[in-house]
């Protein structure tokens, strides 16, 4: 039987009221024994490695963004609310702040990911800040690609945008980019210094 959303049952009200301070590898854990699949079965839906994925519940591996969007798409979720840490709601406004360095941190061997303001549930866009280690495209195991829009720009250092639909773009501080996702693509820094950027991802 093919998994979809509504498939994903709402914890049950006896149990933790916030995910505020879950990792991503326990968030998907418990994602994966709400349904009562097994790692094997979480890998055939996902088309991400039986081992990569005990690596990440474990925590011993950080995941991509890339991975985290194939764990999001095979478990009938979006990538937001995969990394959503819900709160209570007070009032009707929504908002949320994110300040100094408050967030949710991933380092991969290519990037340090912090995801922004990851406390409001069914967000269309998902803030990501990121210093980007990588300096040579060798470093991927595979060239990134997401059903979703990207608006970027760079806070420090230049960042070069490797992609097989345009030639390399360099960006220096003060630069922006809005590009489709589903084009494969990549980011590399260039020069001593780590490029710093300050991303969203939009479904």
């Amino acid at each position: 039987m093919e998994f979809n959303a509504a498939t994903l049952r709402p914890e049950p009200e006896d149990g933790p009221s916030s995910d505020e301070t879950v990792d991503v590898g326990t968030r998907i854990a418990r994602l994966r024994a709400r349904n009562g699949w097994t790692l094997q079965e979480t890998a055939r839906r996902t088309g991400v490695a039986f081992s990569t994925l005990s690596k990440i519940e474990r925590q011993d591996l950080s995941p991509t963004v890339t991975t985290l969007t194939k764990i999001a798409r095979g478990m009938g979720l979006t990538l937001s609310q995969l990394l959503e840490a819900p709160r209570p709601v007070v009032g009707v406004a929504r908002r949320s702040i994110a300040r100094g360095a408050e967030g949710r941190v991933s380092a991969t061997s290519t990037c340090d990911n912090m995801i922004l303001c990851s406390d409001l549930t069914n967000r269309k866009m998902t803030p990501i800040r990121t210093r980007v280690r990588a300096r040579d495209l060798t470093v991927y195991e595979e060239w990134a690609s997401y059903d979703a829009e990207i608006f970027l720009t760079v806070l420090s250092g230049t960042l070069v945008i490797h992609s097989q639909s345009y030639v390399p773009t360099r960006l220096t501080a003060g630069d922006s980019i809005y590009y489709d996702a589903s084009a494969r693509h990549l980011w590399t820094s260039e020069g001593e210094d780590d490029a710093v950027v300050l991303w969203v991802y939009a479904e």
